[in-house]
């Protein structure tokens, strides 16, 4: 069926063009031609839509029309007689540039088993002459590529959205990129998970207990008496990546503790603060922490970033070894007492880096906030883990979540 719509798409041009092809010179026909074939594959582009063994016969037909038009703006250029050709021929390479090829980007993973018949229309442009395809032989698809960063390293224009893309076994799968930068480190990062709950259609994971309050929708943990978290698996479906790219925001319930109660006996594995634990891995290793602090303002701040620091040196509020620096701290609770009333303090949402009281100055002085980065001297593939922890049961404290987006590649 390719080679079909191919020989319509150059009998188009034939009609129209063919006696341009040995001149020295374009005339209007073929200008005539070459730009009425553009709209023509624009309008093609934004109506054709996918089925599910791929492009429509529009979209098909407007992509090797764009093929053929490309190799007539790029041979004939500097053939141009007059400068008010040469700028329609300016104009028309930088129409493809702009405005056309990000929309076969994102084409790209329908579209690649067309890659040998454009091979055969290329070396018919080349030669100036007819070629016969045979309908019996098989084009070879062109592999995927297998990650989103790939994808706009090749097609820098390529807009966010769904792409397919091949992980380290060879299959295929459906992910959300995100081509803009992030994190400071440009494009091509690959959307594992995400949840908004302002959303009034958006539910809480099956695993955690649904809060609303002052029209404040989160997640939180299930009812318990004691320490504990509760946890979602984001997977990576067996795609590489080094970095890790993500926000989490979440709000306080009453008296949380920050890291204050890690040093006694807290591990990677318990919920060693009080707060959003991200891991990756079995056994765990360690990407990000957000710790929800005591108190915006005061004297019980209880975040390492904090400040006043400590008096006593039984109460420390440093962060574990294992989180080093890699960590944000806020309170929601913006009071100098301690927060004791049974209630999601909701004025002041965590790890955004506004409304910082005087005792977390320094918390909220990070340069990504509310974005947090991760790089590993390595590509994995493991999971990534988000856990809320907490070590006293769900009267007394917990950090329910609104709010998460994590990018990886």
């Amino acid at each position: 069926m390719y080679s079909i719509l191919l020989v319509l798409c150059i009998t188009s041009y034939s009609s129209s063009a063919s006696n341009t092809l040995d001149g020295t010179c374009v005339n209007p026909t073929t200008l005539s031609f070459i730009e009425n074939s553009l709209t023509n594959i624009s309008d093609q582009l934004k109506g054709s839509s996918c089925s599910s063994d791929g492009a429509t016969t529009e979209g098909l037909t407007g992509l090797l029309q764009l093929a053929l038009v490309k190799e007539l703006a790029k041979d004939y250029k500097d053939k141009s007689c007059d400068k008010e050709e040469r700028n329609l021929l300016n104009r028309i390479n930088a129409s493809i540039a702009n405005k056309i090829e990000p929309q076969l980007a994102s084409l790209q993973s329908q579209v690649s088993s067309l890659s040998s018949d454009l091979n055969k229309l290329s070396r018919l442009l080349a030669k100036h002459v007819n070629v016969t395809l045979d309908d019996e032989e098989e084009a070879p698809s062109s592999p995927l590529l297998s990650s989103c960063d790939a994808i706009l390293s090749k097609w820098p224009n390529s807009p966010s959205g769904y792409y397919n893309i091949t992980d380290v076994n060879g299959h295929t799968h459906d992910v959300y990129c995100h081509m803009e930068t992030l994190c400071g480190k440009g494009g091509g990062w690959r959307r594992i998970a995400s949840l908004n709950m302002t959303d009034p259609n958006e539910k809480c994971p099956t695993q955690f207990r649904f809060y609303s309050q002052d029209g404040v929708r989160a997640c939180g943990r299930p009812v318990t008496n004691s320490g504990s978290y509760v946890g979602i698996t984001f997977p990576s479906r067996d795609i590489k990546y080094s970095q890790v790219c993500g926000k989490v925001i979440g709000y306080q319930f009453k008296f949380t503790d920050g890291s204050y109660r890690h040093q006694t006996g807290g591990n990677i594995n318990s919920p060693y603060t009080d707060g959003i634990s991200l891991t990756y891995g079995s056994p765990r290793k360690h990407i990000w922490t957000l710790m929800s602090g005591a108190t915006g303002n005061g004297s019980y701040s209880r975040c390492p970033c904090g400040t006043p620091k400590p008096q006593s040196a039984q109460e420390s509020w440093s962060a574990p070894s294992f989180v080093g620096s890699h960590y944000y701290c806020e309170a929601g609770y913006e009071g100098s007492l301690t927060p004791w009333d049974p209630k999601i303090y909701t004025s002041d949402p965590l790890w955004d880096g506004k409304g910082c009281g005087s005792s977390e100055t320094n918390c909220c002085q990070r340069t990504l906030i509310p974005w947090f980065y991760r790089s590993f001297t390595h590509s994995t593939t493991d999971n990534i883990e988000m856990r809320i922890c907490c070590d006293e049961g769900t009267s007394d404290e917990d950090v329910p979540v609104g709010e998460y987006e994590i990018y990886i590649k």
